[in-house]
């Protein structure tokens, strides 16, 4: 017999493309990126500010913005969509473990999504090799920045598996997912921006500012994929001199905001009275 992760992941990757989304991604990330691109290289030709910054900033935007919300998207209903289908027990009931049944459903929305990503992102690359606008600095920036998407992609994917695992609706599922896409995009940074502001910012120092870093995936992708890029703009310079770890450790990081919802979800599905 095949083996059933493998299976599972062939046959989620299948209805990813039958049903467009794989196509609809792809399109969403080239059109977006393009056009901050060529924005980017026009608006900001003559401010004094580095073409190579802002277009790797804008890119990183559009990926802290975009690619969870699809990441989101794609595997909210993964597992309670099949239980209110009532397919998950007929799939159960072949000889797929339960974890298995989560892996193979993780790999394949993981690598639906990182197709999207890869292919939204080279296309920029290939459409401005042909205008002689290609550098080798934004050629390996890009290739940073696509890897550093995936990994955020596989955060906000196994989030959504485990928000899957917990609900018994679908729509209870879309609130929490959308729950979840406000507060690590939107509300992490604006609070923590009104405590450094406040009278009670002292409390925080440099060292503990940096690990509460470690605490939103959202942070550590933009400090991981802007990097140097972005010393020449002054908010994300101030930024980094905050950091003190490594990008092997933010990098580190990611993977365990990866796995642990994962292996959260499987310990809850396994629990779970079908």
């Amino acid at each position: 017999m095949s083996n059933p992760i493998l299976t599972i992941c062939v046959r989620e990757i299948k209805n990813t493309i039958n049903n467009h989304y794989l196509l609809g991604m792809t399109l969403l990330l080239a059109t977006l990126s393009l056009f901050l691109v060529l924005l980017s290289d026009t608006s900001f030709s003559g401010s004094g500010v580095n073409n190579l910054s802002m277009q790797i900033t804008s890119l990183s935007s559009l990926s802290i913005f975009f690619i969870p919300l699809m990441a989101l998207f794609l595997s909210y209903d993964s597992i309670v969509g099949e239980s209110e289908q009532g397919s998950l027990l007929l799939m159960l009931s072949y000889p797929i473990k339960r974890h298995q049944f989560i892996l193979g459903k993780f790999f394949a929305n993981w690598i639906s999504l990182s197709i999207a990503i890869v292919l939204g992102y080279c296309s920029i690359l290939l459409l401005l090799s042909f205008g002689s606008n290609l550098t080798i600095k934004f050629t390996y920036a890009s290739f940073g920045l696509i890897y550093t998407s995936i990994l955020l992609g596989g955060i906000f994917t196994a989030m959504a598996l485990l928000v899957s695992v917990v609900v018994v609706q679908r729509s209870t599922a879309i609130i929490y997912c959308i729950a979840i896409w406000l507060f690590f995009v939107i509300f992490f940074d604006m609070l923590l921006l009104i405590v450094l502001t406040s009278e009670y910012g002292y409390i925080i120092s440099a060292d503990m500012l940096s690990n509460i870093l470690l605490f939103n995936p959202i942070d550590m992708f933009r400090i991981i994929s802007v990097g140097d890029q972005g010393n020449n703009l002054l908010p994300l310079h101030s930024l980094s001199n905050v950091v003190v770890f490594s990008q092997f450790i933010l990098t580190l990081s990611m993977l365990i905001w990866i796995i642990a919802p994962l292996i959260y979800a499987i310990y809850l599905l396994r629990g779970k009275n079908l």
